[in-house]
């Protein structure tokens, strides 16, 4: 028996809808459906075909209508799994999915089963997102939802079965993370808060838990928020949390500040709560405790992910590095993350107390002992092969420059949150006198040699060291025969010069000029040539 041959039509709605933004391919769904008159056999087929893309990705549907009970609080950050500590309000999709596993074998299988076959029928004329909230999902989402209550509270009422149970969610967790995140070693354990906390979930989700759920939404970040607005933020957050006590107790409240901290990541507006509610950091408050978490996990996070793309354990002497742009960008985003986190944990007083600080300076401090050593090593020994690159660019010299500026940044977080060692600043001192050296040797050529590639050589350690703040031509001296040369050659035949040459080619005539400035009766012809070379290039651009 033959496959039937594939329909021109449905090929060509799947490259369409293929080049879209989901978004965008729902609203080509609403346009066919709104479509004026009774929809030809076409349109309907259309329809169709546009829904059964929509859906085909989405199989599990049974497992997403009990994962939706959690959907307001759920997270997927596999950073906080390297804080090696419980954080409390943390409900992460994976753990969500687990105990769909663990219930759909042990509490309800055969209703599993049900709501599997009963939703793929009902997704075969519709989109899955509609599907799940209709009444016929809702019915079957509460039967679930009292289902696996039910199995919970006998399973946490002793402590055995909660380990057993325990046990097989933690057993699930290392395959699935393993599909978020490549630098994770090992993953921990659930711990019962995040246990409990799923349980409290699905007991109060017409309740207390609706109520936070409801609030939740109003305390999203906003990357432009001014001052002024997180303060309203925090105000607001601090009455809503206190109304919530008072109607719900305090599981509920504190579930709030908790998830505008792991749901929204709004840091700024947590640091705010944590001063003006007057939480004692050092009794074990749980939202200073998960904004440690989060500080701690970000910490470790950042040196794992700098030890796989850098391969510190294995990597051999001299090699090259080739960070690829997704791993460059996930260094850069943890990064600005910590950046983010240092700014709160200080807005919240967290880092005035002796019996908090401690914390945050032990993961600071094993950070910059990698990174100011291990990380810092392997750029010095790229940035010095980089450098003396005299013919043409080595392989990997984009991404020494971007590693170079990594460590720099590093370096001004670490000043700008009061843990600054100076190892880094010497790493840098150590390191532009080897690009020194280097524009020495770069200005040492013959009359035969390319006096582009001498050029083209100073751009690249210009590059390297203009991380800094530094630029070669403070190290080329004036009367250098080989400068004048150099310059004279680019003045005259290059006119299309980057900006970067052109800074170095001003430096070093300003240089010139202040020099013949300073005798009355006696001036250099080269360097005199020199400058007004330069003033008719300038004339001439101009």
């Amino acid at each position: 028996m033959t496959d039937a041959p594939p329909d021109p039509l449905r090929s060509k709605i799947d490259a369409l809808v293929n080049r879209l933004p989901s978004s965008l391919v729902y609203s080509l769904l609403s346009e066919i459906e709104g479509m004026d008159g009774e929809p030809t056999d076409r349109v309907q087929l259309v329809r169709q075909y546009v829904i059964e893309f929509l859906n085909r990705q989405r199989t599990n549907r049974a497992r997403r209508l009990f994962t939706n009970l959690f959907e307001a609080f759920l997270i997927d950050d596999d950073v906080l799994y390297h804080s090696g500590v419980a954080i409390p309000g943390m409900v992460q999709r994976v753990d969500a999915g687990a105990l769909w596993e663990l219930l759909s074998r042990d509490s309800f299988p055969l209703l599993a089963v049900e709501a599997q076959e009963l939703l793929d029928e009902m997704a075969r004329g519709d989109v899955i997102d509609r599907v799940l909230k209709s009444p016929v999902a809702m019915v079957l989402r509460e039967r679930m939802r009292v289902a696996a209550i039910k199995h919970l509270d006998a399973q946490l009422a002793a402590k055995k079965t909660t380990d057993e149970l325990l046990a097989g969610l933690s057993r699930n967790r290392p395959r699935r993370t393993r599909l978020m995140s490549g630098f994770l070693e090992k993953t921990p354990p659930v711990d019962v808060g995040s246990l409990r906390l799923m349980h409290a979930i699905l007991t109060g989700a017409d309740g207390p838990i609706k109520l936070v759920a409801e609030r939740l939404d109003g305390f999203a970040a906003s990357a432009h928020a001014s001052e002024a607005e997180h303060n309203r933020k925090a105000d607001a957050l601090v009455e809503a949390t206190e109304a919530l006590r008072e109607r719900c107790g305090d599981e509920a409240a504190n579930l709030l500040p908790l998830s505008v901290l792991s749901v929204h990541r709004n840091y700024g507006v947590i640091a705010l709560y944590i001063r003006q509610s007057g939480v004692d950091p050092g009794r074990g408050d749980v939202v200073t405790a998960a904004l440690t978490g989060h500080f701690i996990g970000v910490t470790r996070a950042l040196t794992a992910a700098l030890n796989v793309i850098l391969k510190l354990n294995e990597r051999v002497p001299g090699s090259a590095i080739r960070p690829s742009a997704k791993e460059k960008a996930r260094l850069e985003a943890l990064t600005e993350r910590l950046v983010e986190l240092s700014h709160a944990a200080a807005a919240a007083g967290l880092m005035e107390d002796r019996r908090s600080e401690p914390a945050f300076r032990n993961a600071w401090g094993n950070a910059s002992k990698i990174i100011g050593a291990r990380v810092a090593a392997v750029a010095m020994e790229r940035s010095g092969q980089a450098a003396a690159a005299r013919r043409q660019p080595v392989i990997d010299h984009a991404d020494v420059v971007w590693l170079d500026r990594l460590l720099w940044r590093w370096q001004s977080m670490t000043r700008d949150f009061g843990f600054e060692t100076y190892d880094l600043v010497k790493w840098r001192d150590t390191l532009l006198e080897e690009m020194r050296a280097n524009v020495e040797k770069a200005m040492k050529f013959e009359e035969n040699d390319p006096l582009d590639e001498r050029m083209e050589h100073l751009l690249r350690i210009n590059e390297l060291s203009g991380v800094f703040g530094q630029r070669v031509s403070a190290w080329i001296p004036t009367f250098s025969q080989n400068m004048t040369t150099l310059l004279s050659h680019r003045l005259e035949r290059v006119r299309d010069r980057s900006p970067e040459e052109q800074a170095i080619i001003d430096d070093l005539v300003a240089t010139a000029r202040a020099e013949v400035g300073k005798s009355r009766y006696w001036k250099s012809n080269e360097l005199m040539d020199l400058i007004e070379l330069s003033d008719r290039a300038s004339r001439a651009a101009s």
